[in-house]
């Protein structure tokens, strides 16, 4: 390597640095006191700071590539060498003209005033300087900070609209109701703004009833939450319609009651833009409420990993699929992509029942190109399979007859990998020696073993 051009070798230490492989994350709760502060991720084992120290080349292509050092994480700083190591970072990750896009996270130590050190919110203060410092030059922005921090961000008050900011994420605790106007109301007036995130530390109640009155709903195409209550989701929803193309919820608590009269007060809403919907969990309540006001015509992607919500009432799941098909139905969509699963008691078989008989009898789902199942499979022979349905070959033309245009199939918890094969072999088959096959990838985790299957089906040697 020490004789590649430097551009093969840039591509190299770019791959090294952003490759999408990092996947670990630190545990940021029990990060020990050695953990890089300064680094480009969570995953702080592919520093571009690793390569200066190789060789005098090495060093030198590195230092030049300003994209090595603009991705930033900065873990709850400590001392004087994390500033100067801040602004290391910034200045090499300017470029020339002093104009590369900065992806930024700035994590503060949330702890209670008494047991954090005075010089450590001096470190953080003069770091907040120096990315205010850059703002023009932010494309994203992350703060998870106290209202500690408060004053420490005056000096982006003074400033104009960052030009270039695409995403921001905003986690901040107990902070004061005017500041967080403050603060909301540059970063969204940011003219290219496209993505706002809300972390787990924001998302209160009192926050996110504040959010009504602060945030341009109009504006950004994504938002994602860590809380939401239903009311709130559905108004979020109306104020958006003609822009949100993607919303992500990991806890959607609903309590209002089906009959009741709490959720008829809501008006149906059409989104004509909503393209992607993940909803983690639903907390209490009923999921009906919130499928039974929306139309969604363009809607191409929905995960739903835990399912409608209590799944030892039989009632909500049934209510759960039915409001889900007459959505999909109402809609006229064509979704593609289905996410779906349950946390069930031992010996249920709800979830894989239900699933089976919606995929096979509702026909919003027949343009399924990628399906994952979180789910156990397999677990209850008495019921509708899933694998079964899926193996069925269709009467009247060559190919399945179940979700004839599935190409990616993905199951978290499955008995047996010999089902998961036989069922791959059936729906090549089907198409006969001239046909085509769609299914392009599986992957099974099985039950209890320590591997799993996983199949390319565009490869020669897929069988």
């Amino acid at each position: 390597m020490l004789n590649f051009p430097p551009e093969i070798l840039g591509e190299v230490f770019n791959h090294y640095v952003h490759g999408r492989f990092k996947i670990f994350q630190m545990d940021e709760d029990g990060a020990q006191t050695s953990v890089r502060r300064i680094t480009a991720y969570t995953d702080s084992q592919t520093d571009p700071i690793d390569l200066t120290q190789v060789c005098r080349s090495w060093r030198a292509t590195a230092i030049s590539i300003p994209q090595l050092w603009a991705t930033i994480y900065v873990f709850r700083p400590k001392s004087e060498g994390d500033l100067k190591m801040f602004e290391l970072w910034l200045e090499r990750s300017a470029g020339l003209n002093g104009s590369c896009p900065l992806d930024l996270t700035i994590k503060e130590t949330l702890a209670p005033r008494s047991i954090t050190p005075a010089r450590e919110m001096k470190v953080l203060k003069q770091i907040l300087a120096l990315a205010i410092s850059q703002f023009r030059r932010w494309r994203y922005i992350s703060l998870e900070l106290s209202h500690r921090s408060e004053p420490f961000l005056e000096q982006l008050y003074a400033t104009a609209a960052p030009p270039i900011l695409r995403g921001i994420k905003i986690s901040l605790r107990n902070w004061d109701r005017h500041e967080l106007r403050r603060l909301m109301g540059v970063l969204c007036s940011a003219p290219e703004l496209q993505s706002i995130t809300f972390g787990r530390e924001f998302c209160t109640r009192f926050y996110t009833e504040l959010l009504l009155d602060i945030v341009p709903w109009d504006h950004p195409t994504t938002l994602n939450f860590t809380f939401l209550p239903e009311s709130m989701f559905h108004r979020i929803l109306s104020a958006s319609m003609n822009t949100l193309q993607d919303i992500s919820v990991l806890d959607l608590t609903i309590l209002s009651n089906v009959g009741v009269g709490g959720s008829t007060a809501v008006p149906c809403t059409t989104m004509r833009h909503l393209q992607s919907i993940h909803i983690d969990a639903f907390s209490e309540g009923d999921a009906s409420t919130i499928f039974d006001k929306l139309t969604l015509p363009a809607l191409r992607e929905l995960r739903l990993p835990n399912g409608f919500g209590n799944y030892t009432e039989p009632g909500i799941q049934t209510r759960g699929w039915e409001s889900l098909s007459g959505l999909l139905k109402r809609s006229n969509c064509k979704l593609q992509i289905f996410e779906f699963g349950h946390d069930e008691n031992p010996g249920s078989q709800i979830t894989e029942e239900w699933i089976t008989k919606y995929l096979k009898f509702s026909p919003g789902f027949e343009h399924l190109t990628s399906l994952r199942v979180t789910s156990e499979i397999g677990k209850n022979p008495n019921s509708l399979q899933l694998l079964e349905a899926l193996s069925e070959v269709c009467g009247d033309a060559p190919g399945p007859r179940l979700l004839p245009l599935l190409e990616t199939l993905i199951l978290d918890s499955v008995r047996s990998a010999g089902d998961v094969r036989r069922m791959v072999a059936d729906r090549l088959s089907a198409y006969g020696g001239d046909g085509r096959p769609k299914l392009r990838r599986v992957y099974a985790d099985l039950v209890g073993e320590d591997f799993a299957v996983d199949m390319d089906l565009t490869s020669p040697s897929r069988m």
